[in-house]
């Protein structure tokens, strides 16, 4: 099963994921897939933020800015565990930055990524932002950015079993049928 949770920056998606997965993972291996290459302090303090709303919850932690399937696909305990990518957003950059310089070649790259690692899995709950396409002061690389985003999370709704979404300050919740 796949969960997608969407939301603005700072509206509780880790923390709604990290009770998703925990309620899903029912006791099984839970793994954590981390995507953020902490730069500067500012990273620093948002790894550690991080790393303290999951003490005590049980997560294994993989460190994976790209190839995040392939980081864990050799793990004994994959087939039975529930994972949580956080987020795509930074995998979307990681993705950029790494050479892919077409949009449908960022976009395939991420998708296909998080298909595979879907398939490896029990449960897997994905973290996304979302991002206005026009915002004051963006550039081109910053609108592109949030356009490929976009993108990325359009068709990872496909995918998904269950989305949930933060909407007007609260989170809403869809299930395909």
């Amino acid at each position: 099963m796949m969960t997608l949770v969407v939301g603005v920056p700072d509206s509780g998606k880790s923390a709604l994921a990290e009770s998703l997965a925990v309620e899903q993972s029912e006791g099984e291996k839970r793994i954590y897939i981390a995507t953020m290459i902490p730069f500067g302090e500012e990273g620093q303090r948002r790894v550690e933020k991080h790393r303290k709303l999951r003490e005590g919850k049980g997560f294994f932690t993989v460190e994976a800015p790209v190839n995040v399937a392939e980081s864990v696909k050799d793990l004994p305990e994959i087939g039975d565990a529930t994972c949580l990518l956080e987020c795509v957003s930074n995998l979307v950059g990681n993705v950029m930055h790494e050479g892919n310089s077409e949009d449908g070649a960022v976009v395939e790259s991420v998708v296909s990524d998080i298909r595979a690692l879907r398939g490896l899995c029990k449960n897997l709950v994905v973290v996304t932002n979302s991002f206005p396409l026009e915002g004051e002061g963006y550039d081109d690389d910053t609108r592109r950015y949030a356009r490929l985003i976009m993108k990325v999370n359009e068709a990872l709704r496909g995918l998904a079993d269950k989305t949930f979404e933060y909407v007007d300050g609260e989170w809403r919740e869809d299930e395909r049928n």
